[in-house]
Protein backbone atom coordinates (compact mmCIF):
# COMPACT_ATOMS: atom_id res chain seq x y z
CA UNK A 1 0.00 0.00 0.00
CA UNK A 2 1.36 3.02 -1.18
CA UNK A 3 1.61 6.30 1.53
CA UNK A 4 -0.45 9.22 1.37
CA UNK A 5 0.74 11.47 -1.42
CA UNK A 6 2.20 14.43 -0.20
CA UNK A 7 2.57 16.20 -3.71
CA UNK A 8 5.57 17.10 -6.30
CA UNK A 9 8.92 17.31 -4.44
CA UNK A 10 10.22 21.07 -4.29
CA UNK A 11 13.32 20.03 -5.79
CA UNK A 12 11.49 18.78 -9.03
CA UNK A 13 8.96 22.23 -9.87
CA UNK A 14 9.75 23.64 -12.99
CA UNK A 15 11.99 26.60 -13.09
CA UNK A 16 9.58 29.77 -13.91
CA UNK A 17 11.88 31.40 -15.83
CA UNK A 18 12.64 28.16 -18.04
CA UNK A 19 9.92 25.67 -17.51
CA UNK A 20 12.68 22.90 -17.15
CA UNK A 21 13.42 21.35 -13.49
CA UNK A 22 16.30 23.22 -11.70
CA UNK A 23 18.38 20.59 -12.23
CA UNK A 24 17.97 20.38 -15.44
CA UNK A 25 17.74 24.18 -15.86
CA UNK A 26 21.45 24.60 -14.35
CA UNK A 27 22.69 22.46 -16.96
CA UNK A 28 20.95 24.47 -19.73
CA UNK A 29 22.63 27.19 -18.06
CA UNK A 30 26.05 26.09 -18.36
CA UNK A 31 25.90 24.72 -21.61
CA UNK A 32 24.81 28.46 -22.43
CA UNK A 33 28.37 29.42 -20.85
CA UNK A 34 30.51 27.05 -22.42
CA UNK A 35 29.14 28.12 -26.45
CA UNK A 36 29.25 31.67 -25.36
CA UNK A 37 32.91 30.84 -24.03
CA UNK A 38 34.20 28.88 -27.23
CA UNK A 39 32.37 31.70 -29.43
CA UNK A 40 34.71 33.92 -27.14
CA UNK A 41 37.93 31.50 -27.41
CA UNK A 42 37.28 30.86 -31.39
CA UNK A 43 37.56 34.33 -31.80
CA UNK A 44 41.24 35.10 -29.49
CA UNK A 45 42.44 31.91 -31.18
CA UNK A 46 41.79 33.38 -34.72
CA UNK A 47 43.82 36.56 -33.85
CA UNK A 48 40.29 38.96 -33.34
CA UNK A 49 41.72 42.30 -32.22
CA UNK A 50 41.16 43.11 -28.32
CA UNK A 51 38.10 45.59 -29.32
CA UNK A 52 36.53 42.50 -31.22
CA UNK A 53 36.79 40.07 -28.22
CA UNK A 54 35.53 42.76 -25.94
CA UNK A 55 32.41 43.59 -27.97
CA UNK A 56 31.88 40.05 -28.18
CA UNK A 57 31.71 39.48 -24.54
CA UNK A 58 29.44 42.28 -24.06
CA UNK A 59 27.24 40.73 -26.39
CA UNK A 60 27.44 36.95 -25.29
CA UNK A 61 26.80 37.91 -21.47
CA UNK A 62 23.84 39.90 -22.70
CA UNK A 63 22.34 37.10 -24.50
CA UNK A 64 23.56 34.38 -21.40
CA UNK A 65 21.27 37.36 -18.88
CA UNK A 66 18.36 38.96 -20.58
CA UNK A 67 20.12 42.28 -20.27
CA UNK A 68 19.19 44.71 -22.55
CA UNK A 69 22.67 46.77 -22.41
CA UNK A 70 25.82 45.46 -21.28
CA UNK A 71 29.22 47.20 -21.60
CA UNK A 72 33.11 45.79 -20.48
CA UNK A 73 35.67 48.32 -18.91
CA UNK A 74 39.26 48.46 -18.48
CA UNK A 75 40.12 50.19 -15.03
CA UNK A 76 43.36 52.66 -14.75
CA UNK A 77 44.63 54.63 -12.51
CA UNK A 78 46.27 58.28 -13.12
CA UNK A 79 47.65 61.08 -10.61
CA UNK A 80 44.85 63.51 -9.27
CA UNK A 81 45.38 67.33 -9.16
CA UNK A 82 46.99 66.86 -5.15
CA UNK A 83 48.88 63.64 -6.54
CA UNK A 84 46.60 61.10 -5.14
CA UNK A 85 45.87 58.09 -7.33
CA UNK A 86 42.72 58.22 -9.09
CA UNK A 87 40.36 55.19 -10.53
CA UNK A 88 39.17 55.52 -14.09
CA UNK A 89 36.92 53.25 -15.97
CA UNK A 90 36.62 53.40 -19.96
CA UNK A 91 34.29 51.42 -21.99
CA UNK A 92 36.08 48.82 -24.32
CA UNK A 93 33.30 46.86 -25.49
CA UNK A 94 29.26 47.63 -25.44
CA UNK A 95 26.02 45.86 -26.39
CA UNK A 96 22.34 47.07 -26.78
CA UNK A 97 20.40 50.79 -26.10
CA UNK A 98 23.84 51.41 -24.09
CA UNK A 99 26.35 51.62 -26.74
CA UNK A 100 25.04 55.29 -28.07
CA UNK A 101 25.04 56.86 -24.74
CA UNK A 102 28.21 54.70 -23.76
CA UNK A 103 30.31 54.37 -26.93
CA UNK A 104 33.86 52.36 -26.88
CA UNK A 105 36.22 54.93 -25.76
CA UNK A 106 34.05 56.26 -22.92
CA UNK A 107 35.73 57.47 -19.78
CA UNK A 108 34.55 58.19 -16.53
CA UNK A 109 36.11 59.03 -13.32
CA UNK A 110 34.83 56.07 -10.40
CA UNK A 111 32.82 57.62 -7.33
CA UNK A 112 31.47 56.18 -4.47
CA UNK A 113 28.13 55.21 -5.00
CA UNK A 114 28.56 53.42 -8.57
CA UNK A 115 27.71 49.79 -8.57
CA UNK A 116 31.12 49.85 -10.84
CA UNK A 117 32.73 50.94 -7.63
CA UNK A 118 31.20 48.57 -5.12
CA UNK A 119 31.90 45.53 -7.54
CA UNK A 120 35.74 46.54 -7.71
CA UNK A 121 36.23 47.32 -3.75
CA UNK A 122 34.31 44.02 -2.94
CA UNK A 123 35.83 41.73 -5.09
CA UNK A 124 31.68 40.40 -5.95
CA UNK A 125 29.26 41.36 -7.76
CA UNK A 126 26.79 44.23 -6.93
CA UNK A 127 23.52 45.17 -7.60
CA UNK A 128 21.69 48.43 -7.91
CA UNK A 129 18.10 48.90 -8.67
CA UNK A 130 15.14 51.48 -7.76
CA UNK A 131 15.65 54.48 -6.35
CA UNK A 132 18.93 53.73 -5.39
CA UNK A 133 19.64 53.65 -9.46
CA UNK A 134 17.23 56.74 -10.48
CA UNK A 135 19.59 59.19 -7.76
CA UNK A 136 22.72 57.90 -8.81
CA UNK A 137 26.13 58.97 -10.59
CA UNK A 138 24.76 57.82 -13.50
CA UNK A 139 21.06 58.85 -13.15
CA UNK A 140 21.02 61.25 -15.94
CA UNK A 141 21.11 58.74 -18.78
CA UNK A 142 19.78 56.02 -16.70
CA UNK A 143 16.84 57.40 -16.91
CA UNK A 144 16.98 58.59 -21.15
CA UNK A 145 17.96 54.62 -21.68
CA UNK A 146 14.71 53.83 -19.08
CA UNK A 147 17.41 51.53 -17.17
CA UNK A 148 15.36 49.72 -14.12
CA UNK A 149 18.32 47.94 -12.56
CA UNK A 150 21.87 47.01 -13.31
CA UNK A 151 24.88 43.91 -12.37
CA UNK A 152 28.44 44.97 -12.57
CA UNK A 153 30.88 42.10 -11.51
CA UNK A 154 34.99 42.78 -11.47
CA UNK A 155 36.83 41.00 -14.15
CA UNK A 156 40.08 40.30 -12.03
CA UNK A 157 43.34 39.04 -14.60
CA UNK A 158 46.37 37.42 -13.21
CA UNK A 159 45.63 38.52 -9.64
CA UNK A 160 44.35 42.40 -10.45
CA UNK A 161 41.37 43.99 -10.71
CA UNK A 162 41.51 44.72 -14.88
CA UNK A 163 38.07 45.68 -15.40
CA UNK A 164 34.29 45.53 -14.97
CA UNK A 165 31.19 44.17 -16.77
CA UNK A 166 27.87 45.61 -16.52
CA UNK A 167 24.33 45.07 -17.52
CA UNK A 168 21.10 46.37 -17.16
CA UNK A 169 17.83 46.23 -18.19
CA UNK A 170 14.44 47.75 -18.38
CA UNK A 171 12.55 45.05 -16.34
CA UNK A 172 12.40 45.75 -12.49
CA UNK A 173 14.88 43.60 -12.03
CA UNK A 174 17.47 40.52 -12.93
CA UNK A 175 16.11 37.40 -11.75
CA UNK A 176 17.96 36.01 -8.62
CA UNK A 177 21.32 34.04 -8.94
CA UNK A 178 21.50 36.85 -12.42
CA UNK A 179 25.31 37.44 -10.26
CA UNK A 180 26.36 33.71 -10.12
CA UNK A 181 25.69 32.94 -13.30
CA UNK A 182 27.81 36.59 -14.32
CA UNK A 183 30.44 35.77 -12.24
CA UNK A 184 31.14 32.28 -13.38
CA UNK A 185 30.89 33.66 -17.22
CA UNK A 186 33.24 36.26 -16.31
CA UNK A 187 35.68 34.19 -14.67
CA UNK A 188 35.81 32.13 -17.72
CA UNK A 189 36.06 35.17 -19.57
CA UNK A 190 38.86 36.53 -17.91
CA UNK A 191 41.08 33.65 -19.30
CA UNK A 192 39.85 34.92 -22.63
CA UNK A 193 41.00 38.74 -22.03
CA UNK A 194 44.63 37.44 -20.49
CA UNK A 195 45.18 35.76 -23.91
CA UNK A 196 43.66 38.14 -26.10
CA UNK A 197 45.89 41.02 -24.28
CA UNK A 198 48.97 38.46 -24.82
CA UNK A 199 48.09 37.73 -28.25
CA UNK A 200 47.97 41.90 -28.82
CA UNK A 201 51.25 42.43 -27.10
CA UNK A 202 52.84 39.75 -29.59
CA UNK A 203 51.47 41.24 -32.60
CA UNK A 204 52.48 44.86 -31.32
CA UNK A 205 55.87 43.77 -30.52
CA UNK A 206 56.37 42.39 -33.98
CA UNK A 207 55.02 46.16 -35.21
CA UNK A 208 57.24 47.79 -33.13
CA UNK A 209 60.38 45.87 -33.83
CA UNK A 210 59.20 45.98 -37.82
CA UNK A 211 59.01 49.46 -37.35
CA UNK A 212 62.24 50.14 -36.09
CA UNK A 213 64.03 47.99 -38.90
CA UNK A 214 62.18 50.49 -41.30
CA UNK A 215 63.96 53.41 -39.52
CA UNK A 216 67.07 51.72 -39.10
CA UNK A 217 67.22 51.15 -42.97
CA UNK A 218 66.17 54.88 -43.48
CA UNK A 219 69.40 55.72 -40.79
CA UNK A 220 71.39 53.51 -42.65
CA UNK A 221 70.81 54.91 -46.05
CA UNK A 222 71.77 58.30 -44.64
CA UNK A 223 68.34 59.93 -44.75
CA UNK A 224 68.18 63.48 -43.38
CA UNK A 225 67.07 63.57 -40.00
CA UNK A 226 63.68 65.53 -41.35
CA UNK A 227 62.79 62.15 -43.42
CA UNK A 228 63.74 60.21 -40.11
CA UNK A 229 61.56 62.39 -38.10
CA UNK A 230 58.65 62.08 -40.86
CA UNK A 231 58.73 58.45 -40.69
CA UNK A 232 58.88 57.99 -37.10
CA UNK A 233 55.84 59.94 -36.70
CA UNK A 234 53.90 58.18 -39.77
CA UNK A 235 54.32 55.12 -37.96
CA UNK A 236 53.14 56.42 -34.76
CA UNK A 237 49.94 57.08 -36.93
CA UNK A 238 50.11 54.24 -38.14
CA UNK A 239 50.18 52.42 -34.82
CA UNK A 240 48.59 54.45 -32.21
CA UNK A 241 47.20 57.56 -33.86
CA UNK A 242 43.46 57.72 -34.90
CA UNK A 243 44.16 61.18 -36.88
CA UNK A 244 46.88 62.84 -36.50
CA UNK A 245 50.23 62.28 -35.41
CA UNK A 246 53.40 64.95 -34.87
CA UNK A 247 57.08 65.37 -33.73
CA UNK A 248 58.24 68.42 -31.42
CA UNK A 249 61.51 69.14 -30.81
CA UNK A 250 62.65 71.42 -28.02
CA UNK A 251 64.93 73.84 -28.50
CA UNK A 252 67.58 75.11 -25.89
CA UNK A 253 66.28 78.52 -25.33
CA UNK A 254 62.67 76.48 -24.42
CA UNK A 255 61.37 76.84 -27.29
CA UNK A 256 59.59 74.57 -29.69
CA UNK A 257 59.82 73.24 -33.43
CA UNK A 258 57.07 70.97 -35.14
CA UNK A 259 59.45 68.79 -37.27
CA UNK A 260 56.66 66.42 -38.67
CA UNK A 261 53.16 65.91 -38.76
CA UNK A 262 50.71 63.69 -40.77
CA UNK A 263 47.05 63.33 -40.69
CA UNK A 264 44.75 65.85 -39.67
CA UNK A 265 46.48 69.78 -40.12
CA UNK A 266 45.08 73.49 -39.27
CA UNK A 267 46.73 76.68 -39.93
CA UNK A 268 48.67 76.50 -36.21
CA UNK A 269 50.31 73.49 -38.38
CA UNK A 270 53.84 74.93 -39.85
CA UNK A 271 56.21 71.60 -40.44
CA UNK A 272 60.03 73.17 -39.38
CA UNK A 273 58.68 76.23 -38.03
CA UNK A 274 58.16 77.30 -34.54
CA UNK A 275 55.76 75.33 -32.61
CA UNK A 276 53.58 78.51 -30.68
CA UNK A 277 50.22 79.59 -29.30
CA UNK A 278 49.97 75.58 -27.67
CA UNK A 279 47.85 75.92 -24.32
CA UNK A 280 49.70 76.17 -20.70
CA UNK A 281 48.28 72.88 -19.84
CA UNK A 282 48.39 71.04 -22.82
CA UNK A 283 50.75 68.14 -23.81
CA UNK A 284 53.73 69.83 -25.35
CA UNK A 285 53.93 72.75 -21.95
CA UNK A 286 53.73 69.69 -19.59
CA UNK A 287 56.19 67.46 -21.48
CA UNK A 288 58.32 70.17 -21.42
CA UNK A 289 57.95 70.92 -17.57
CA UNK A 290 57.68 67.72 -16.64
CA UNK A 291 59.66 65.65 -19.06
CA UNK A 292 57.23 62.49 -18.59
CA UNK A 293 53.89 61.49 -20.66
CA UNK A 294 50.64 63.82 -20.44
CA UNK A 295 47.60 63.55 -21.85
CA UNK A 296 44.52 65.72 -22.66
CA UNK A 297 41.22 64.01 -22.52
CA UNK A 298 38.90 66.62 -23.65
CA UNK A 299 40.19 69.45 -25.71
CA UNK A 300 36.87 71.31 -25.01
CA UNK A 301 37.93 71.48 -21.23
CA UNK A 302 41.22 73.40 -21.71
CA UNK A 303 42.18 76.95 -22.01
CA UNK A 304 43.29 77.17 -25.58
CA UNK A 305 41.91 73.81 -27.18
CA UNK A 306 39.91 75.77 -29.70
CA UNK A 307 42.29 75.43 -32.90
CA UNK A 308 42.82 71.44 -31.86
CA UNK A 309 39.15 70.92 -32.11
CA UNK A 310 38.81 72.88 -35.25
CA UNK A 311 41.55 70.66 -36.32
CA UNK A 312 38.97 67.54 -35.30
CA UNK A 313 41.50 66.52 -32.47
CA UNK A 314 39.44 65.57 -29.28
CA UNK A 315 41.88 63.87 -27.64
CA UNK A 316 45.37 63.14 -27.51
CA UNK A 317 48.74 61.74 -25.75
CA UNK A 318 52.60 62.83 -25.79
CA UNK A 319 55.11 60.88 -25.23
CA UNK A 320 58.57 62.61 -24.34
CA UNK A 321 62.24 61.61 -26.05
CA UNK A 322 65.07 61.63 -24.18
CA UNK A 323 68.39 61.60 -26.78
CA UNK A 324 71.45 61.31 -24.99
CA UNK A 325 70.77 61.89 -21.54
CA UNK A 326 68.53 65.43 -21.94
CA UNK A 327 64.69 66.04 -22.81
CA UNK A 328 64.88 66.24 -26.90
CA UNK A 329 61.33 66.70 -28.41
CA UNK A 330 57.71 64.89 -27.90
CA UNK A 331 55.92 62.69 -30.32
CA UNK A 332 51.77 62.68 -29.76
CA UNK A 333 49.20 61.36 -31.44
CA UNK A 334 45.16 62.57 -31.27
CA UNK A 335 42.24 61.40 -32.34
CA UNK A 336 38.55 63.06 -33.05
CA UNK A 337 37.00 60.24 -30.75
CA UNK A 338 36.64 59.76 -27.28
CA UNK A 339 39.92 59.92 -24.67
CA UNK A 340 42.80 57.19 -25.87
CA UNK A 341 42.81 54.11 -24.51
CA UNK A 342 44.47 54.07 -20.81
CA UNK A 343 46.85 51.96 -21.52
CA UNK A 344 48.07 53.91 -24.41
CA UNK A 345 51.36 55.81 -22.70
CA UNK A 346 52.73 52.32 -21.86
CA UNK A 347 52.47 50.92 -25.23
CA UNK A 348 53.88 54.13 -26.48
CA UNK A 349 56.78 53.43 -24.24
CA UNK A 350 58.81 51.13 -26.38
CA UNK A 351 57.99 52.55 -29.65
CA UNK A 352 58.99 55.81 -28.15
CA UNK A 353 62.66 54.56 -27.21
CA UNK A 354 63.18 53.32 -30.20
CA UNK A 355 62.45 56.35 -32.04
CA UNK A 356 64.74 57.85 -29.82
CA UNK A 357 67.11 55.89 -30.64
CA UNK A 358 66.64 56.14 -34.49
CA UNK A 359 66.52 59.98 -33.96
CA UNK A 360 70.03 60.35 -31.76
CA UNK A 361 71.50 58.24 -35.15
CA UNK A 362 70.05 60.46 -37.77
CA UNK A 363 71.14 63.56 -35.70
CA UNK A 364 74.58 62.25 -34.91
CA UNK A 365 75.34 61.37 -38.59
CA UNK A 366 73.94 64.75 -39.78
CA UNK A 367 76.35 66.66 -37.50
CA UNK A 368 79.19 63.96 -38.81
CA UNK A 369 78.21 64.99 -41.98
CA UNK A 370 77.81 68.83 -41.03
CA UNK A 371 81.34 68.45 -39.61
CA UNK A 372 83.02 67.02 -42.38
CA UNK A 373 81.26 69.56 -44.77
CA UNK A 374 83.19 71.87 -42.66
CA UNK A 375 85.98 70.30 -42.63
CA UNK A 376 85.89 69.86 -46.68
CA UNK A 377 85.25 73.49 -46.71
CA UNK A 378 88.06 75.07 -45.17
CA UNK A 379 90.62 72.40 -46.92
CA UNK A 380 88.94 73.38 -50.33
CA UNK A 381 89.40 77.45 -49.20
CA UNK A 382 93.13 76.69 -48.24
CA UNK A 383 94.01 75.33 -50.99
CA UNK A 384 92.37 78.69 -53.25
CA UNK A 385 94.38 80.22 -51.09
CA UNK A 386 97.71 78.37 -51.65
CA UNK A 387 96.75 78.80 -55.48
CA UNK A 388 95.93 82.12 -55.26
CA UNK A 389 99.24 83.23 -53.57
CA UNK A 390 101.75 80.86 -55.48
CA UNK A 391 99.92 82.79 -58.47
CA UNK A 392 99.46 86.40 -57.52
CA UNK A 393 102.82 86.00 -55.40
CA UNK A 394 105.50 83.56 -55.90
CA UNK A 395 104.62 83.34 -59.59
CA UNK A 396 104.73 86.80 -60.74
CA UNK A 397 107.68 87.26 -58.42
CA UNK A 398 109.79 84.47 -60.38
CA UNK A 399 108.26 85.62 -63.72
CA UNK A 400 109.56 89.64 -62.88
CA UNK A 401 113.27 88.40 -61.97
CA UNK A 402 113.49 86.27 -64.92
CA UNK A 403 112.52 88.95 -67.25
CA UNK A 404 115.22 91.20 -65.29
CA UNK A 405 117.89 88.53 -65.96
CA UNK A 406 116.88 88.66 -70.22
CA UNK A 407 117.16 92.23 -69.81
CA UNK A 408 120.51 92.41 -67.97
CA UNK A 409 121.74 89.67 -70.58
CA UNK A 410 120.60 91.71 -73.60
CA UNK A 411 123.11 94.74 -72.28
CA UNK A 412 126.63 95.26 -73.32
CA UNK A 413 128.59 93.02 -71.44
CA UNK A 414 132.75 92.54 -71.72
CA UNK A 415 132.57 89.17 -71.68
CA UNK A 416 130.19 87.09 -74.02
CA UNK A 417 130.13 84.05 -71.07
CA UNK A 418 128.14 86.51 -68.61
CA UNK A 419 125.42 86.95 -71.22
CA UNK A 420 125.00 83.44 -71.55
CA UNK A 421 125.12 82.80 -67.94
CA UNK A 422 121.71 85.30 -67.48
CA UNK A 423 120.63 83.59 -70.99
CA UNK A 424 120.59 80.15 -68.97
CA UNK A 425 119.70 81.49 -65.38
CA UNK A 426 116.57 82.90 -67.08
CA UNK A 427 115.49 80.04 -68.69
CA UNK A 428 115.68 78.06 -65.49
CA UNK A 429 113.39 80.68 -63.71
CA UNK A 430 110.92 79.59 -66.48
CA UNK A 431 110.92 76.21 -66.69
CA UNK A 432 110.35 77.17 -62.45
CA UNK A 433 107.36 78.69 -63.20
CA UNK A 434 105.94 76.63 -65.70
CA UNK A 435 106.04 73.71 -62.93
CA UNK A 436 104.91 76.10 -60.17
CA UNK A 437 102.14 76.45 -62.48
CA UNK A 438 101.15 72.75 -62.81
CA UNK A 439 101.54 72.56 -58.92
CA UNK A 440 99.05 75.12 -58.43
CA UNK A 441 96.64 74.08 -60.68
CA UNK A 442 96.40 70.68 -58.99
CA UNK A 443 96.41 72.43 -55.82
CA UNK A 444 93.44 74.17 -57.07
CA UNK A 445 92.36 74.75 -61.00
CA UNK A 446 91.79 78.19 -61.43
CA UNK A 447 89.64 76.94 -64.60
CA UNK A 448 87.18 75.83 -62.54
CA UNK A 449 86.49 78.97 -60.91
CA UNK A 450 86.45 80.70 -63.91
CA UNK A 451 85.02 78.62 -66.34
CA UNK A 452 83.19 76.03 -64.52
CA UNK A 453 83.14 72.15 -64.77
CA UNK A 454 83.30 71.58 -68.44
CA UNK A 455 86.04 73.29 -69.50
CA UNK A 456 87.93 72.01 -66.31
CA UNK A 457 87.36 68.36 -67.13
CA UNK A 458 88.35 68.90 -70.27
CA UNK A 459 91.79 70.15 -69.53
CA UNK A 460 92.01 66.90 -67.30
CA UNK A 461 91.32 64.78 -70.26
CA UNK A 462 94.00 66.73 -72.34
CA UNK A 463 97.13 66.82 -69.38
CA UNK A 464 96.08 62.48 -68.92
CA UNK A 465 98.70 59.91 -68.98
CA UNK A 466 96.11 57.53 -70.06
CA UNK A 467 94.08 58.35 -73.08
CA UNK A 468 90.74 59.48 -72.18
CA UNK A 469 87.44 59.90 -73.77
CA UNK A 470 85.15 62.60 -71.93
CA UNK A 471 81.55 62.94 -72.39
CA UNK A 472 79.99 66.19 -70.38
CA UNK A 473 76.38 66.89 -70.46
CA UNK A 474 76.44 69.87 -68.35
CA UNK A 475 74.78 73.17 -68.76
CA UNK A 476 75.83 76.40 -67.24
CA UNK A 477 77.33 76.72 -63.96
CA UNK A 478 76.32 74.17 -60.89
CA UNK A 479 76.14 74.96 -57.00
CA UNK A 480 80.49 75.21 -56.25
CA UNK A 481 80.46 72.28 -53.91
CA UNK A 482 79.42 70.43 -56.38
CA UNK A 483 81.54 71.22 -58.91
CA UNK A 484 84.69 70.95 -56.81
CA UNK A 485 83.50 67.16 -55.75
CA UNK A 486 82.85 66.14 -59.23
CA UNK A 487 86.46 67.71 -60.51
CA UNK A 488 88.37 66.00 -57.57
CA UNK A 489 86.22 62.06 -58.84
CA UNK A 490 87.33 62.34 -62.11
CA UNK A 491 91.29 64.38 -61.20
CA UNK A 492 92.25 61.61 -58.53
CA UNK A 493 90.93 58.61 -60.90
CA UNK A 494 92.89 59.93 -63.44
CA UNK A 495 95.85 60.19 -61.63
CA UNK A 496 95.20 56.07 -60.12
CA UNK A 497 94.57 55.31 -63.15
CA UNK A 498 97.80 56.25 -64.65
CA UNK A 499 99.60 55.06 -61.42
CA UNK A 500 98.27 52.14 -60.89
CA UNK A 501 95.39 50.79 -63.53
CA UNK A 502 97.67 49.75 -66.76
CA UNK A 503 94.89 50.73 -68.64
CA UNK A 504 94.87 51.79 -72.24
CA UNK A 505 91.77 53.90 -72.41
CA UNK A 506 89.88 55.74 -69.61
CA UNK A 507 86.01 56.80 -70.34
CA UNK A 508 84.47 59.77 -68.34
CA UNK A 509 80.92 60.66 -68.34
CA UNK A 510 79.50 63.32 -66.65
CA UNK A 511 75.88 64.68 -66.48
CA UNK A 512 73.17 67.04 -65.14
CA UNK A 513 69.83 65.93 -64.97
CA UNK A 514 66.61 65.56 -62.54
CA UNK A 515 68.69 67.42 -60.03
CA UNK A 516 71.57 65.12 -59.91
CA UNK A 517 75.13 64.93 -61.07
CA UNK A 518 76.09 62.12 -62.25
CA UNK A 519 79.83 61.15 -62.96
CA UNK A 520 81.57 57.37 -63.58
CA UNK A 521 84.92 56.79 -65.00
CA UNK A 522 85.59 53.61 -66.27
CA UNK A 523 88.81 52.13 -67.38
CA UNK A 524 89.78 48.47 -69.15
CA UNK A 525 93.57 48.51 -66.90
CA UNK A 526 93.66 45.21 -64.20
CA UNK A 527 91.11 46.26 -61.31
CA UNK A 528 91.05 45.20 -57.78
CA UNK A 529 91.73 48.82 -56.60
CA UNK A 530 91.61 48.72 -52.70
CA UNK A 531 90.08 52.02 -50.64
CA UNK A 532 92.45 50.77 -48.05
CA UNK A 533 95.59 50.85 -50.06
CA UNK A 534 96.26 54.73 -49.43
CA UNK A 535 94.68 55.77 -53.18
CA UNK A 536 93.10 58.57 -52.37
CA UNK A 537 89.37 56.67 -52.94
CA UNK A 538 88.14 57.04 -48.97
CA UNK A 539 88.70 60.81 -49.16
CA UNK A 540 86.71 60.91 -52.24
CA UNK A 541 83.90 58.92 -50.68
CA UNK A 542 84.25 60.99 -47.88
CA UNK A 543 83.85 64.28 -50.09
CA UNK A 544 80.79 63.29 -51.84
CA UNK A 545 79.08 61.51 -48.74
CA UNK A 546 79.62 64.80 -46.90
CA UNK A 547 78.03 66.33 -49.53
CA UNK A 548 74.98 64.05 -49.34
CA UNK A 549 75.66 61.82 -52.52
CA UNK A 550 76.82 58.44 -52.73
CA UNK A 551 80.08 57.05 -54.29
CA UNK A 552 80.17 53.04 -55.68
CA UNK A 553 83.53 51.14 -56.39
CA UNK A 554 83.50 48.20 -59.38
CA UNK A 555 86.96 46.65 -59.68
CA UNK A 556 87.03 43.26 -60.36
CA UNK A 557 90.80 41.62 -60.57
CA UNK A 558 91.30 41.71 -64.22
CA UNK A 559 88.13 43.54 -65.31
CA UNK A 560 88.89 47.22 -64.79
CA UNK A 561 87.77 49.65 -62.85
CA UNK A 562 84.23 51.61 -62.25
CA UNK A 563 83.74 54.39 -59.84
CA UNK A 564 80.67 56.06 -60.13
CA UNK A 565 78.62 58.65 -58.00
CA UNK A 566 75.67 60.41 -57.56
CA UNK A 567 75.47 64.02 -56.07
CA UNK A 568 72.66 66.08 -55.56
CA UNK A 569 72.04 69.69 -56.90
CA UNK A 570 69.99 72.09 -55.18
CA UNK A 571 68.20 74.11 -56.79
CA UNK A 572 69.24 77.79 -57.34
CA UNK A 573 67.10 80.77 -55.75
Amino acid sequence: MSGPDTGPDVGDAPDPGTGHPPDQTRLLQLAEEQAALRRVATLVAGGARPAEVFAAVADELARLIGAEATFVSRVDHQPGEHGELEAFFTVVGTYGRVSDRVPVGFRMKLLPGMVQTTALRTGRPARVNGEQLAKGPHSAWVGTLGMRAGVATPIVVEGRNWGMTVAATSQEDFPAGTESRMADFVELVATAVANARAEQELHELADTQAALRRLATLVARGASPEAVFAAATKEALRHFGGGTARMIRYELDETATLVANEGTTGPHVRVGESWEGYPATGLTATVLRTGQAARVDDYGAIPGGEPYLREGIRSAVAMPIHVNGRLWGAIAVGSGQGPPPPDTEQRMTAFTDLVATAVANAQNRAELITSRARIVAASDEARRRIERDLHDGVQQGLVALALRLRSAAAAPHECDQTSTEFIDVAASLMRMVDELRETSRGIHPAILTEAGLRPALRALARRSAVPAEMTVRVDGRLPEPVEVGAYYVVSETLTNTAKHARASVVEVEVEAADGTLRVCVRDDGVGGADPLRGSGLVGLKDRIETLGGTFSLDSPPGGGTSICCELPVPASG
